[in-house]
């Protein structure tokens, strides 16, 4: 069982699905908010319910923001009950405001290296002005921790999909001057982070955050064109950000793309590998979630996703894809 829900009711909500269901694995997070194939809504909670098809293995990392590598056997074990590493995933959870994911995602990388186990999860959400998330597995709920399940699809494939919504300018940077363990950039191309930043786009300091909501960076890595948001700017010039930038990082400036373009490719690109989904599971930046809502086109984007059968969603503060953490995107994992 898959659990969503707004962070105050979490607990109540776990609790209460583990005691009425105590063989199930229930695993979640808590989320900006719920989203499903039934609706949406700020408060509550959405539950899927997967009783057949599937084998699965659960576990937890915890202390995330610091040494989630002590917890490393937690995984091993937890892979050692699968049957088949063949059409099986790792779905996970962490909380979020740590700077702990990248640690996390090394750790499920060394133990899954070989393995061809695709690692898919979401970062917790919560209401903008909270600063504190929780995971759920079990019926408890958790701090500064990463839940985690490994799926076998014992019926068919499972498809892994991301989505980005914004497309590259032709303005390029290198990251000259970056604390990544802080996710901190000073300096772009050698000038202030924030002076460079607001001399491309045109718009003063001062409200250079605001306009970075769509005009976020991304980090080019073979071939591909990872997000990373900006999270807040300082008056020396650094911008921190969501995600880690590397020292000598080549960085792309984005601009919002047609979304309602995009979501169409999605679904063709989706429906032509797997032409009758199962069920899906959808983890969604919380900036995008708040962009779609300012649009007036949530509603829209949340009957889009009915095209992937039925599924349950997530809104949170990064998404992370084969070893990989990045903001502003979503990320599909569709049953077969």
């Amino acid at each position: 069982m898959i659990i969503f829900s707004e962070v105050d009711m979490l607990w109540f909500f776990a609790a209460k699905l583990k005691a009425r269901y105590p063989d199930a694995v229930v695993i979640g997070s808590s989320t900006y908010v719920n989203y499903s194939s039934e609706g949406y809504s700020h408060c509550g909670a959405s539950v899927m319910a997967i009783n057949e098809g599937v084998e699965i293995s659960e576990g937890i990392i915890f202390d995330v923001d610091r040494h989630p590598a002590m917890y490393k056997r937690h995984i091993t074990d937890a892979l050692a009950k699968v049957s088949s590493f063949k059409n099986t995933c790792c779905l996970e959870f962490v909380t979020s405001f740590g700077k702990g994911e990248e640690l996390v995602l090394d750790t499920f990388e060394e133990v899954l290296e070989g393995t061809g186990i695709r690692v898919v999860g979401g970062s917790a959400g919560v209401t903008p002005e909270r600063k504190e998330t929780y995971v759920a597995l079990g019926g408890d709920i958790y701090k500064q921790s990463c839940v985690f399940v490994f799926i076998h699809n014992l019926k068919g494939r499972i498809g892994i999909y991301r989505e980005n919504i914004f497309k590259p300018t032709s303005y390029r940077f290198v990251a000259t001057y970056a604390d990544c363990e802080e996710r901190l950039v000073m300096e772009y191309d050698e000038e202030p982070a924030t002076e460079i930043l607001s001399r491309t786009l045109k718009v003063p300091p001062e409200t250079l955050s605001e306009v970075l909501l769509t005009h976020p960076m991304g980090r080019i890595a073979g071939g591909d064109i990872y997000i990373t948001e900006a999270n807040e700017i300082f008056p020396d010039g650094s911008i921190s950000y969501y995600s880690r930038i590397y020292n000598h990082t080549k960085m792309l400036l984005l601009e919002l793309d047609n979304v309602q373009r995009v979501w169409n490719e999605t679904v063709q690109r989706v429906l032509n590998d797997i032409a009758a989904p199962s069920f899906t599971i959808s983890i969604n930046c919380i900036s995008r979630s708040r962009l779609f809502e300012k649009d007036g086109c949530f509603g829209e984007f949340v009957n889009v996703l009915r095209n992937y059968g039925k599924y349950i969603g997530v809104s949170g503060y990064g998404e992370q894809l084969d070893f990989i953490h990045l903001n502003q995107t979503m990320v599909l994992l569709v049953f077969e």
